[in-house]
């Protein structure tokens, strides 16, 4: 297929522009950042600009490139810049989704609207599937499950795909948790802080790539959840990593999220633990454990450090 896929400059677009191409297709990558016009090396597609919150833009690129299908990963991802500027959260996560979905509904064309566990509100004692209802409780939620909607209502061939916490990118596009305690460890950090009292799935870029493309081939459109095997909370997730760098010098602390409220003010779930239920029943869930995606992610991006705490 001639996939056009926007916002692919992205933590995810790094792992999955790349997994489309091995698997033969044809990409046409856009982002709003142009910074890297060839991240994926000089074999891979060159960025081309595409502002999703242009409706011009979205409706020129589509006829000019007419791909077979869209797959829109562009998006403000940002708990504190959307709560401090609803606006433009609303303007990026909705409205822009309404002008992709439209083209590609007047193209005749499916749609992949990548999603989040953060649609949920945290309360559920067990872990979310794709028939429990969606309730957010802080303005990214609610723009982005305001756009699960409109692409539910606009096209009818789509994929809502709902991802945890995401885990990829490496040192370059790798701006999330993961790496934030990466970061410590090479600064030279003793002691990290981590939560306990916020529970989530993590979500491995390239295992989410390569999920994916089971489900393009399949073309069994629905709304799907696709998060790693198993569940943690932050201080879980830092603690796997620290043994796996061996790094049994640094004391991990146990917090609660009031630590960070001068950091990361904006609510956010309790719970964001997800279970790729669809994807179970129809024989298609190829996730891994977390642990073990994490595991790989460590090693294969950051093998320095892996490298340094076996010495020490």
């Amino acid at each position: 297929m001639r996939i056009l896929a926007t916002g692919s400059a992205g933590m995810l677009g790094s792992a999955l522009v790349p997994a489309l191409m091995r698997a033969g297709h044809g990409v046409v990558a856009t982002d709003i950042d142009l910074t890297d016009p060839q991240p994926w090396g000089p074999t891979g597609p060159t960025l081309g600009h595409l502002d999703v919150r242009d409706r011009g833009q979205v409706r020129h690129t589509m006829a000019a490139e007419q791909p077979d299908i869209v797959l829109h990963l562009a998006a403000e991802t940002s708990l504190e810049v959307s709560d401090a500027d609803p606006d433009h959260a609303y303007l990026t996560n909705t409205v822009a989704t309404k002008y992709v979905a439209q083209q590609a509904r007047s193209a005749g064309i499916p749609i992949v609207y990548i999603s989040t566990a953060g649609v949920f509100d945290g309360q559920k004692a067990t872990a979310y599937t794709e028939f429990d209802r969606p309730n957010p409780i802080n303005t990214y939620g609610a723009s982005k499950h305001e756009g699960e909607l409109l692409v539910a209502a606009t096209v009818p061939q789509h994929f809502i795909i709902r991802a945890g916490w995401m885990v990829g990118g490496g040192r370059m596009k790798d701006h999330k948790f993961v790496s934030r305690i990466v970061d410590q460890v090479r600064d030279g950090a003793d002691t990290i802080y981590a939560v306990t009292d916020k529970l989530g799935t993590p979500t491995y870029a390239p295992d989410f790539s390569s999920c994916l493309l089971g489900l393009l081939d399949s073309k069994v459109y629905g709304t799907y959840h696709m998060a790693c095997g198993g569940e943690g909370s932050r201080y879980d997730v830092a603690a796997h990593l620290l043994d796996v760098l061996g790094r049994t010098d640094i004391e991990l602390v146990p917090v609660t999220s009031e630590h960070f409220a001068d950091e990361f003010p904006s609510p956010r779930p309790p719970s964001e633990i997800m279970r790729n239920l669809v994807l179970d029943l129809q024989g298609m869930n190829t996730m891994r454990p977390w642990r073990v995606a994490l595991a790989e992610y460590l090693q294969a991006e950051f093998p320095d450090l892996v490298r340094a705490s076996r010495v020490a």
